[in-house]
């Protein structure tokens, strides 16, 4: 599958997943909402770090906001990974499509690849703790 495309399956879950499980207007507690982003952990700046870059190097070449037409290999034009407010909106999304994986043609994200659980794990820290901000 083209790597436009893996992108974007990376990309929405993250974004919807980041607003869901950093939201909460009470300021502490368990602010997840049942999302599947969770909460963010204590002392996770290196796991949300290597989430970040994993999100660069699987959802850019596909979700980039000046990707247009066939370069976007079918991946939404509202999700863009370069664009903290589009990971924002769409971080649930990204994070659903990545858990899902894309690999033996499955709809998950990225396409044709299922990444690792501690690849997966890092995506959804940095989701949860750093998308929202």
């Amino acid at each position: 599958m083209p790597v436009r495309t893996m992108l974007l399956l990376c990309f929405a879950p993250f974004v919807i997943g980041a607003l869901h499980g950093c939201g909460g207007d009470d300021g502490g507690g368990d602010t997840s909402g049942g999302s599947s982003l969770g909460e963010c952990p204590p002392d996770s700046t290196a796991q949300a770090e290597a989430g970040y870059q994993a999100l660069q190097d699987q959802c850019v070449p596909c979700h980039l906001t000046t990707s247009v037409g066939a370069s976007r290999i079918n991946a939404p034009e509202d999700v863009n990974v370069d664009d903290p407010a589009s990971v924002r909106a769409e971080a649930e999304e990204i994070f659903e499509e990545i858990q899902i994986g894309g690999a033996n043609g499955a709809d998950g994200m990225p396409i044709g690849v299922k990444l690792s659980d501690d690849t997966i794990e890092a995506i959804r820290v940095f989701l949860a703790c750093d998308a929202a901000k």
